[in-house]
C-alpha cells in the first residue's frame, strides 16, 4: 500500500513539473509542491502539515546561515541576502616632485588617503557606513580622522533617506569616488564644492536614466557642528542629473547632463579650511579644500576675511553645471562652478597699501571650470562604469596579475585636462581692478594671485579592478599676482617669487 501511494506521489510530482499552465504548474518551492499534492488529493492536509513544518524549519535554518565572500571587499551575507556586513579599505601612496624653480615646494612621499570602513544592510532596507581616514592624523590632527558616519532608510528606489555625515551631492567629478578619478587629483573646481557634512538627504532614481539628491547640512565643514549662537540656519543643496543615452536606449554610450545648487546664510565668525573648523572670520573660496594647485604644492589664493557687522550673516550661493559624453573608450567631461557672496560690510581704514573700504553692501563671485578628455587605449567601455550620475570602477578587459602569468595587460588610459579658477572680484591693492573696494575687506593681499589656470596630462595603468598606478604632470600658471616663498628654516626670510608651478605626481593605489 505504501509503495502504491509512493508511486502515486512520484507520478503526481512528475505531472506537476510537466504541466505548464494552472495554479500549481512548475512549483517554485517545496511549499508550492506540497500544496499542489494536497490540491490533487495525493496527500491529505494532515499528511502534508508535518512536511510543511519541516520545510519551514529547514528554510529558516538555511536563511540564518552566513556566507563569506570577496567582491571589492570582505563581505558576510545571510543566505536570504537580506543582511550583510562588509569591511573595505584603500591606500593611496603618492610621490610629489616639483621643478627646481618651484623651490617653495618639497619633493616628498605622501600617504594621500588611508581609509578603513565598515558598511552593511539589515532587513534589506536599512544600511549604514562608518569610515575613517587615518592619513588625516599624520600631522598631529587626529580630530579629522572620522570621514563618514551615516545610516540610511531605503524603502523606495525613487526616495531613499540618509542621516549623519556623508559626501554632499554637488558636482560630477567631486561626487565620483577618489578611487575612480581620471587623474590623481580633481581639478581646480574642487575648492568650490561642499565637503563631507553633517546633515540629512533624500535621493533616488525617479525615472530610468535620471538621478536627484536634496540635502540639508550645517554648512560648516567635515566633523563640525554650528557653534555660533548668533547665526542659525542650515545649508540647502541639491543635484539633478540625466543620462540621455540611457533614457533613449542607446547602449555603450553616456550623455550626461546635470546641475547643482546650494544656499546658506553663513556666520562670519566661523571658518573651515580643508575640513578644519576654527572660530575666526569666515574666508571666501573655501569649499571642500583650499584653493590649491592640482599638484598639491602651492595654495595660490589666500583670502583675508570678510568684515561683516555683528549678528549679520554672509549669504553664500553655489552653482554648478556638469556634462559628459562617453562613447566606447573615449570620454569628454566638463564642469563649471560659481560661488556668490553677498551681505553688508563694516567700514575699514586704509592700511599697508590697502585702500579704505566704506561701509555698504557687497556681491562678489568666484568661478572655476575644467574640461578633460580621456581615452582607454585598451578598449574598455566607459558606459560600463557609469550609474546614477557618477562614474564607478573600470574593469580591465584582461587583468594583469603577475609578470609570469603570460597574459593580461590591464587597462591603460591617457588623459588631458584644462582647469581655470578666477577670484578676481576679491583683488585688492593700488592699481588692481576690483569690486572689493565697494564691499569686502582685505580679501586678498595686494600682490598674491587671485586665480590660476592649469594643464594636466596623465597616464593610468589599471592592473586589475582593485589596483592602479597614475602618473600626472601639471603646469599651473598663477593670475593676478605672484607667490613669494620663504625658507622654512629661517621663517620670514624671502627667497624668491614665482608665477607658476611644475609638478609631477606618481600614485600607487589599492582598495578592497
Amino acid at each position: 500500500m505504501k509503495n502504491i501511494k509512493l508511486c502515486g506521489i512520484l507520478a503526481a510530482v512528475s505531472g506537476t513539473l510537466l504541466i505548464s499552465a494552472g495554479s500549481t504548474a512548475m512549483a517554485d518551492s517545496t511549499t508550492d509542491l506540497l500544496n499542489a499534492l494536497v490540491a490533487k488529493g495525493v496527500l491529505t492536509e494532515e499528511e502534508a502539515a508535518p512536511l510543511m513544518k519541516g520545510h519551514e524549519v529547514e528554510t529558516q535554518k538555511k536563511n540564518s546561515e552566513i556566507t563569506a565572500s570577496f567582491k571589492d571587499g570582505i563581505t558576510f551575507e545571510s543566505a536570504d541576502h537580506q543582511n550583510s556586513l562588509s569591511v573595505n579599505g584603500r591606500v593611496q601612496a603618492d610621490y610629489h616632485y616639483y621643478a627646481k624653480q618651484d623651490a617653495q615646494n618639497t619633493d616628498t612621499w605622501d600617504i594621500r588617503r588611508a581609509y578603513l570602513s565598515a558598511k552593511g544592510k539589515f532587513y534589506n532596507y536599512y544600511d549604514f557606513k562608518v569610515q575613517a581616514d587615518f592619513a588625516q592624523g599624520q600631522n598631529g590632527n587626529s580630530n579629522d580622522q572620522l570621514d563618514e558616519a551615516y545610516f540610511g532608510i531605503n524603502w523606495w528606489d525613487q526616495a531613499k533617506f540618509r542621516f549623519g555625515q556623508f559626501d554632499m551631492p554637488f558636482g560630477l567629478e567631486h561626487y565620483t569616488s577618489d578611487l575612480f578619478l581620471d587623474f590623481a587629483e580633481r581639478g581646480l573646481t574642487e575648492a568650490l564644492v561642499p565637503t563631507k557634512e553633517r546633515g540629512a538627504m533624500i535621493f533616488g532614481v525617479p525615472f530610468k536614466g535620471t538621478y536627484y539628491a536634496l540635502a540639508v547640512n550645517n554648512g560648516r565643514g567635515k566633523n563640525a557642528n554650528n557653534v555660533d549662537n548668533q547665526i542659525d540656519g542650515v545649508e540647502v543643496l541639491g543635484r539633478v542629473t540625466a543620462n540621455l543615452a540611457e533614457i533613449f536606449g542607446q547602449d555603450g554610450a553616456v550623455y550626461h547632463i546635470g546641475g547643482d545648487i546650494s544656499h546658506a546664510n553663513i556666520s562670519p565668525n566661523q571658518k573651515f579650511s580643508n575640513g578644519v573648523l576654527a572660530n575666526n572670520a569666515f574666508l571666501v573660496g573655501y569649499g571642500n579644500a583650499t584653493p590649491q594647485t592640482e599638484g598639491r604644492g602651492i595654495t595660490f589664493f589666500v583670502p583675508g576675511s570678510l568684515s561683516v557687522p555683528a549678528n549679520q550673516s554672509v549669504e553664500r550661493n553655489r552653482y554648478g553645471l556638469e556634462g559628459a559624453v562617453a562613447y566606447g573608450p573615449v570620454k569628454l567631461q566638463s564642469e563649471w562652478m560659481k560661488h556668490n557672496y553677498s551681505g553688508n560690510n563694516t567700514a575699514i581704514a586704509a592700511s599697508a597699501g590697502l585702500p579704505a573700504v566704506k561701509a555698504g553692501s557687497f556681491d562678489n563671485d568666484i568661478t572655476a571650470w575644467y574640461a578633460s578628455l580621456n581615452w582607454a587605449i585598451t578598449g574598455e567601455n566607459y558606459a560600463d562604469s557609469y550609474k546614477n550620475g557618477v562614474w564607478g570602477r573600470i574593469k580591465p578587459k584582461s587583468d594583469f596579475v603577475h609578470p609570469s602569468a603570460g597574459y593580461g595587460t590591464g587597462a591603460w588610459i591617457i588623459g588631458l585636462r584644462y582647469s581655470d579658477y578666477d577670484a578676481g572680484d576679491f583683488a585688492t591693492g593700488p592699481g588692481r581692478v576690483s569690486k572689493s573696494a565697494v564691499g569686502t575687506a582685505t580679501a586678498a593681499s595686494p600682490t598674491t594671485p587671485t586665480g590660476a589656470h592649469a594643464w594636466t596630462g596623465g597616464i593610468m595603468w589599471i592592473l586589475n579592478p582593485n589596483t592602479r598606478f597614475l602618473l600626472d604632470y601639471t603646469y599651473t600658471k598663477f593670475e593676478g599676482g605672484v607667490i613669494t616663498f620663504t625658507n622654512n628654516q629661517t621663517p620670514g626670510t624671502k627667497l624668491d617669487q614665482t608665477d607658476s608651478e611644475n609638478a609631477l605626481t606618481l600614485r600607487g593605489q589599492f582598495d578592497f
